[in-house]
This record gives structure tokens, C-alpha cells and sequence, in this order.
């Protein structure tokens, strides 16, 4: 179940909508601190899934849930 006001997104460079120049500004914006989201945890691997889970249930953690997956 996905809490209501919880949103799950992935990004694994398939996007073909989203052009290539315009992406880079975004990473470019970031990297120079122009750009910037609240990260509130970053979960590593499948196995802090549940984890990640259970802290945006809880809604006691705010900002941004990131899981990455290693290759």
C-alpha cells in the first residue's frame, strides 16, 4: 500500500521523453547547488526495501526516500 500523498518513481535513463541537453541542465543545476530537493534517506540495495517501506508509512521522516540498486 502507497500512503496518500506518496509518490514512487524510477529513473534508469529510459526516459524518451525527457531529451538529452535538457536532463544535463537538471544534473548541471544540481551539481552547482542551484537546484536542490530534501533527501531524507537513501536506502541501499533491495533488501532496505521494506525499511524504506515502513519510514514513508510512518510519515515521520520527511523529504525524499531514495532507493538505489547496485548493478
Amino acid at each position: 500500500m502507497i500512503p496518500v500523498g506518496a509518490r514512487l518513481t524510477s529513473y534508469a535513463g529510459q526516459a524518451t521523453d525527457l531529451p538529452a541537453d535538457v536532463f544535463a541542465r537538471q544534473l548541471q543545476a544540481i551539481a552547482e547547488g542551484r537546484l536542490r530537493f530534501p533527501v531524507a534517506k537513501v536506502y541501499r540495495g533491495l533488501e532496505e526495501v521494506r525499511e524504506a517501506h515502513a519510514d514513508i508509512e510512518s510519515g515521520t521522516i520527511l523529504g525524499k526516500h531514495a532507493v538505489v540498486l547496485e548493478d
